[in-house]
């Protein structure tokens, strides 16, 4: 089986960076922020 890789903000903003100079960070990091706090006791029941 295969290792999951945790994927980070900074990846995210990586990725988005390689297609656009302009990738608005600030937003990137408050869609992470808000989506975190939401969903942060949540998993997956296939775990």
């Amino acid at each position: 089986m295969q290792e999951e890789k945790q994927i980070t903000v900074q990846d995210v903003i990586a990725k988005r960076k390689e297609h656009t100079r302009k990738a608005d960070t600030k937003l990137i990091m408050k869609a992470y922020n808000y989506a975190n706090h939401f969903h942060e006791n949540q998993c997956r029941q296939s775990r």
